[in-house]
């Protein structure tokens, strides 16, 4: 799973840096709880953005149910975080949110000098690019079909009707939505 905070560079100009760090810290701090409580392990924190992993370093049954319940949880919390911020006099922030399921090569990986966990392979660099794909399209959260698949139905989704070339990439991806629903099926 990739995150991304929507305009991200307009909020960061628009306001002063330690304003922009508090929200930031408020933000993640919110994330890391979700995503823990799913099973989710942030490999990494990228500006605004954030790599989840799902079943490295260990196993994880049922990944992509508990990341996409982790999903709507993080949209859910940051709209109560938003309106509170609001209440403050502070611009909300709008995550965007791709995901993609498949074999990954997790490990230490770096220079002698500086070593950290991480995760390499098509599958990162597409769970990347689905987040991207979120912009052109307008939506929040975006999954590949190999997701989808091990999803099982229990969520609500909507197929994006055409096969999407995903920047950097020369095969064409069918994605699906993950829609925002009051009760959403357990």
């Amino acid at each position: 799973m990739f995150t991304d905070v929507e305009g991200f560079t307009a909020i960061a100009e628009s306001m002063p840096a330690d304003v922009l760090m508090r929200q930031l810290t408020d933000y993640f701090n919110l994330a890391t709880r979700v995503f823990a409580r799913h099973g989710g392990v942030i490999d990494k924190f990228m500006g605004d953005g954030i790599m989840v992993l799902w079943g490295a370093p260990t196993d994880l049954p049922d990944a992509e149910y508990r990341a996409c319940a982790a999903s709507l949880e993080l949209h859910a919390e940051m709209t109560e975080l938003n309106r509170r911020w609001q209440a403050e006099g502070l611009q909300p922030f709008r995550t965007r949110i791709g995901m993609h399921t498949g074999i990954v090569i997790a490990g230490v990986l770096g220079s002698s000098d500086r070593l950290s966990y991480t995760a390499l392979g098509d599958v990162i660099n597409a769970a990347s690019r689905i987040e991207g794909t979120n912009k052109q399209l307008g939506t929040r959260t975006l999954m590949s079909e190999a997701t989808f698949e091990g999803l099982g139905g229990r969520l609500a989704t909507r197929r994006i009707e055409e096969q999407i070339e995903l920047r950097g990439r020369q095969t064409r991806m069918v994605l699906y939505e993950l829609l925002e629903v009051e009760h959403q099926p357990r």
